[in-house]
C-alpha cells in the first residue's frame, strides 16, 4: 500500500510540475538603493520580456516599496524588505510603466515583445566534446527531461510495477498472503 501512495504522489507532482515547466518564462527584477533623488529605484530599468511572460520584485532595501502601474491596471500591493512580490503576467505586448505607490518619484517601466528576440546561432561542443552541438532556431539544442516529466514516467513506472507484481501466478511453495475474494 505504501508504494501505490508513494507512485500516486510521483505521479501527481508529475503532473503539477510539467506545465510549470512549459509555461512562459518569470523575471525577476530588483528594488535597489541608488545614488541620487530618491535613493531607491527599480533595476533593471527598463524590464525587457516575451508576451505571456511574469515579473517578481524583489524589495532589497529597508522600506517598504510597491510596483503598482500607471494605469492602476495592475499592482504588487506592498513588498516588505527582504521579501518577493507574486508574479505579474503580461499577457500583450506594448510598453507598461509603473511607480512605486508609497515613493511616487520611483518610476520603471516593462517593455513587451511580440516574440523572442533571435540572435545569431550560438556554436558549443556537443557534451562529451563530440563536435559542434547542434543549432535549432538560432539555439544550441539540448536535449533535457524536465522535473516533472521525469517524475510523472517513475510515477507510472512504479504503478506498473505494483500492477504486475500483484497480478503474478502464484509459485509452488509459496505462502498466500490474501485470497482473491478478500
Amino acid at each position: 500500500m505504501k508504494r501505490f501512495f508513494l507512485a500516486f504522489a510521483t505521479v501527481v507532482l508529475g503532473l503539477v510540475l510539467v506545465p510549470l515547466a512549459a509555461s512562459a518564462a518569470n523575471t525577476s527584477a530588483q528594488i535597489v538603493n541608488c545614488a541620487g533623488t530618491p535613493s531607491w529605484c527599480f533595476s533593471p530599468k527598463p524590464i525587457q520580456i516575451t508576451v505571456n511572460s511574469t515579473v517578481t520584485w524583489t524589495n532589497g532595501t529597508a522600506l517598504t516599496h510597491t510596483a503598482t502601474s500607471d494605469t492602476a491596471a495592475w499592482g504588487t500591493g506592498n513588498i516588505a524588505p527582504g521579501a518577493t512580490s507574486s508574479a505579474i503576467s503580461f499577457p500583450t505586448a506594448g510598453t507598461f510603466t509603473y511607480h512605486c505607490a508609497i515613493h511616487p518619484s520611483m518610476t520603471g517601466s516593462v517593455i513587451v515583445s511580440a516574440a523572442a528576440a533571435t540572435s545569431p546561432p550560438v556554436r558549443a561542443l556537443a557534451p562529451g566534446g563530440g563536435g559542434a552541438a547542434p543549432v535549432w532556431k538560432g539555439r544550441v539544442y539540448r536535449p533535457t527531461l524536465p522535473l516533472g516529466a521525469g517524475l510523472l514516467l517513475v510515477g507510472l513506472g512504479l504503478l506498473a510495477a505494483r500492477r504486475v507484481g500483484r497480478d503474478r501466478t502464484q509459485r509452488v511453495g509459496e505462502r498466500i498472503d490474501k485470497l482473491p475474494h478478500q
